[in-house]
């Protein structure tokens, strides 16, 4: 399967853009779309003086899913309250990304793994990774669960993720992504020296370490 993940990048930094986010993480709940209508199965069911039984058919209830073809032109994900915040901030994502990738569910696995990818350039964008790298901190799975709010399990990906691709999949979007959030950067990693900034040495000894 071929996967364009420039593309993919390039979708989620927009997203990011659009919604005007300026720190991490970033709360998928707070999307404003009137396209993308974000609710709790608990909620839901209240709201349509429904049962979570009925809201849910039956099933057990899932972290989140995406409901199509109740209101034209409109997108209805619903979640479950009850959840791991972390999981479920990543399982949001993932749904948005569904959306704002466009699948139609003709290849389901190429489309999961697309919008898992858009999930994890949401919660901790390899452009704001690698200033952070650039400034002097070493990126690991405890930075990530930190600081982005990863689950451990999105964090594991997301190293094993660095250690294939280091910081690659750049796009246009790069440069506007590091100005909206340069407050949550100097506040929470200022540059610990000079000679980290924009360093190849010092990515690369990251790199070594993973």
């Amino acid at each position: 399967m071929q996967y364009k993940w420039e593309k993919i990048t390039s979708s989620a930094y927009l997203t990011l853009l659009e919604i005007n986010f300026t720190e991490f993480p970033v709360n998928p709940k707070k999307l404003h779309s009137k396209e993308i209508i974000i609710s709790s199965y608990q909620f839901y069911a209240k709201a349509t003086e429904t049962t979570v039984e009925q809201v849910s058919l039956g099933y057990e209830l899932e972290d989140a899913f995406l409901l199509n073809g109740l209101r034209e032109k409109v997108k209805i994900i619903l979640y479950n309250e009850n959840k791991n915040s972390a999981r479920l901030q990543h399982t949001l994502w993932h749904e948005i990304g569904h959306i704002k990738l466009a699948h139609n569910h003709e290849q389901e696995e190429k489309e999961e793994i697309e919008a898992h990818f858009f999930a994890a350039q949401i919660n901790a964008p390899n452009i704001i990774l690698k200033s952070i790298a650039n400034r002097g901190y070493l990126i690991n799975e405890n930075l990530l669960i930190k600081y982005f709010g990863l689950s451990k399990e999105s964090a594991e990906k997301k190293m094993n993720y660095l250690r294939k691709y280091n910081f690659e999949h750049t796009n246009e979007h790069d440069e506007a992504v590091i100005l909206q959030f340069s407050d949550f950067l100097n506040t929470t990693f200022p540059v610990k020296s000079q000679s980290y900034y924009d360093d190849d040495e010092e990515l690369e000894r990251q790199r070594n370490t993973w």
